[in-house]
């Protein structure tokens, strides 16, 4: 008669079999669901614009690419059986990427919003929103976010920061009699950083979560420079960007996204990333639940 010990092993061993047989089982349903003209290239093609950390961004001894995005793109990737081909461009170049099919998948932070799915799809995994922030020697006196009415803040024209900020501006400033913010338009975000750096603005604004890991990260050479305003001042989600035309790879890679928050590698990464406060609990197909 076997002892207790070796029953418990056996049990263990029986159950450890069981669950990678799953693993296994549900890679391979996920790879046999990869539209057939993405299969036969063996390849997913990921486009990004690697200018902001933690999401994506490069190395700069290395100058690989690295970042919460990158990582879960290459884990998709790998669940899938495809070998990720990254293409670098604008962050506006992204959705007609996706509507020419220059490329798979968009990888970059993209917050879904009403105006970009007229043409594109999103798979939301994290939570986000527009943050404002300062430095002591410009805006010591910016307690509260409505401190900033009246005064020039700087943000990225091209992205949704711009557009939260105006819904801001039109809820908080004129709603309560207050002057309106005098807004410094960039092109790239971390532009808007640069202009407050330099003290040409009082304050910027751009996701809670960048500000965050440049003002906390150990290794961040901005570590502990900037004094966030207040909470933020809208919440969205992020989502991977697909073309209308890709149903079918966006809700395999949904699949692979949920089977990653199951298993727990989707924490791992976030975690690495100390991005654990923007974490959701199933993804989502354009802001809504989805339907399985």
């Amino acid at each position: 008669m076997p002892s207790t010990n070796s029953t418990l092993r056996l049990a263990f061993g029986f159950s450890i079999a069981t669950l990678l047989a799953c693993a296994s089982a549900q890679a391979q349903d996920l790879a046999a669901r990869v539209p057939a003209r993405i299969k036969e290239t063996g390849k997913l093609v990921v486009g990004t614009s690697p200018t902001y950390p933690p999401l994506e961004f490069k190395d700069p001894m290395t100058l690989k690419l690295t970042g919460l995005d990158i990582d879960l793109s290459e884990e998709i990737g790998k669940r899938l059986g495809l070998k990720v081909e990254w293409r670098e461009q604008s962050f506006d170049q992204l959705i007609n990427s996706l509507d020419t099919a220059r490329i798979d998948m968009g990888a970059s932070g993209m917050t879904d919003i009403p105006a970009r799915r007229e043409k594109t799809d999103f798979v939301d995994y994290f939570s986000t929103g527009t943050q404002l922030f300062t430095m002591p020697a410009v805006g010591a006196d910016l307690k509260k976010v409505e401190d900033v009415c009246g005064k020039p803040v700087s943000v990225n024209r091209n992205g949704i920061f711009y557009i939260r900020m105006q819904d801001f501006d039109q809820k908080t400033c004129v709603a309560k009699g207050l002057p309106e913010v005098k807004y410094v338009l960039v092109d790239k975000t971390a532009d808007a950083r640069v202009q407050l750096l330099q003290g040409r603005v009082v304050a910027a604004a751009m996701g809670v979560d960048a500000i965050r890991y440049l003002n906390e990260q150990k290794d961040s050479p901005d570590r502990g420079k900037f004094t966030l305003i207040g909470e933020p001042v809208a919440i969205d989600y992020a989502g991977f960007g697909f073309a209308k035309t890709n149903s079918a790879l966006r809700d395999v890679v949904a699949d692979a996204v949920d089977a990653m928050i199951k298993d727990g590698t989707y924490g791992k990464i976030f975690d690495k990333w100390e991005m654990p406060y923007a974490t959701v609990k199933a993804t989502m197909i354009n802001a809504e639940p989805r339907q399985k």
